[in-house]
């Protein structure tokens, strides 16, 4: 009878699995099709971890024991908290990703963590609940803190106010704006301290940025940039803008050739548009995602010593006319 009942509880676990992983199998390149009678290619073997990828971006709820993406937010409990999270939770949910809240302090006791919590919890959205497990506390150096519990988590997504107080006063913007952009290793998104939203938290979570405009540095390669920007245009379902503040040494249509070559073969949302402009870079970004209704620009982030990472967007946030998504790995 015991043998009968591990034989039912073995099919049944067997019979729970077998969708998830026929669904995989459907999306490899040497799966046979109906029809098609060749026996799979013996040279090609599938590679599950790379199947497993293209799944978790297309389904919403990932295989048993695949570890979820972790969207996470740095706050100091200062004025911008509370759109920290607002939009580190919309993000969140967009992305079908975990939030995890890093708070870089003197105390790291439990009541100090409890008192976080409360925090957290009185200044998020109703819409999301916020578990102990979700807020971590740390001590340190703030801006070291915070990449190295990015990185601990293989975070997807850091969202942090563009200014603060205390240990993350003028941390973005001001003569120490690279410090937390300096050694980035995760895509950074910088919320501005004003009005502007880019999510919406309801029933059914949006984006609500408008056309996603990604500023691109002709001097440098950054596919990394791109991709996201793409990624971001599609879970927005809004269109992608290139944009290039074009050199005196290159002609209009250098730039705008180059700028279509970068964008070849770039997945899942293609340009609509190549804009080239001249003058000053901080300035025409602006000028341009204010012409064309953009509330996200995303940035390449350049690595010392080739460039001072931040700089180029702390002047676009001073503006406050959009949100800045910073990607290292230019």
């Amino acid at each position: 009878m015991q043998n009968a009942e591990c034989r039912r509880q073995n099919a049944e676990a067997l019979f729970c699995i077998l969708p998830s992983a026929f669904c995989i199998l459907k999306r490899a390149p040497n799966f046979p099709r109906r029809g098609d009678n060749s026996p799979l290619n013996p040279r090609k073997p599938t590679d599950f971890r790379r199947l497993c990828v293209v799944e978790e971006r297309h389904t919403a709820c990932p295989l048993p024991g695949m570890d979820r993406r972790v969207v996470m937010c740095a706050v100091d409990l200062g004025p911008l908290t509370r759109r920290v999270l607002f939009h580190a939770a919309g993000m969140a949910k967009a992305m079908d990703a975990d939030l995890k809240v890093v708070h870089v302090a003197a105390d790291a006791s439990a009541s100090a963590h409890e008192q976080v919590l409360t925090a957290c919890l009185e200044q998020a959205p109703y819409e999301v609940s916020l578990e102990p497990d979700n807020i971590a506390i740390r001590t340190g150096r703030v801006s070291e803190m915070i990449h190295r519990e990015a990185r601990h988590d293989h975070a997807a997504l850091l969202v942090i106010g563009a200014r603060g107080h205390g240990g993350l006063a003028r941390l973005l913007l001001g003569s120490t704006s690279g410090a937390v952009l300096q050694n980035a290793t995760t895509p950074v998104l910088l919320v501005p301290p004003n009005d502007l939203d880019i999510v919406s938290i309801g029933d059914r979570t949006t984006l609500r940025c408008g056309p996603i405009l990604a500023a691109v540095d002709l001097e440098t390669k950054c596919d990394r940039q791109l991709r996201m920007a793409s990624e971001m245009a599609a879970l927005a379902s809004q269109e992608l803008l290139l944009l290039t503040v074009a050199k005196s040494r290159t002609t209009d249509h250098t730039a705008a050739q180059q700028l279509r070559e970068r964008a070849h073969g770039l997945e899942p949302v293609k340009p609509r548009a190549m804009i080239v402009r001249r003058g000053d870079v901080a300035e025409e970004i602006v000028r341009c995602a204010e012409t064309e209704g953009a509330g996200l620009v995303v940035m390449g982030l350049e690595a010392p010593p080739r460039g001072r990472p931040g700089v180029i967007a702390s002047a676009v946030l001073k503006s406050g006319r959009a949100f800045v998504l910073a990607v290292p790995g230019c």
